[in-house]
């Protein structure tokens, strides 16, 4: 299994934006994407961050989930309202 933590900083006022996009992008992940076992979005108020926990059965998984159509379109948008952005890969060993 592949656990991802993905840490969001966003720019001032740009919350609401940022929230609406990983509604979207946490539902459309969790329903469509073979392989996905947990696509959470959590908010830490200060300073204004977002934490993604991701879990994935595969490396295939997660790289065909990279290659989807709303990834596509929404990963760029989310980009867009953030100041940075760091990503943890943690493979578990079986």
């Amino acid at each position: 299994m592949i656990d991802l933590i993905v840490t969001l900083q966003v720019k001032p006022g740009m919350e609401a934006k940022v929230e609406d996009l990983m509604r979207q992008l946490e539902q459309e992940s969790a329903e469509n994407d073979p392989g996905c076992l947990r696509y959470q979005w959590y908010k830490a108020e200060q300073p204004c961050c977002y934490y993604l926990l991701e879990r994935w059965t595969t490396q295939e998984a997660l790289d065909a989930h990279f290659k989807a159509a709303h990834m596509a379109r929404i990963l760029p948008q989310i980009a867009a309202c953030a100041v940075e952005t760091v990503t943890t890969k943690l493979t578990r060993l079986e």
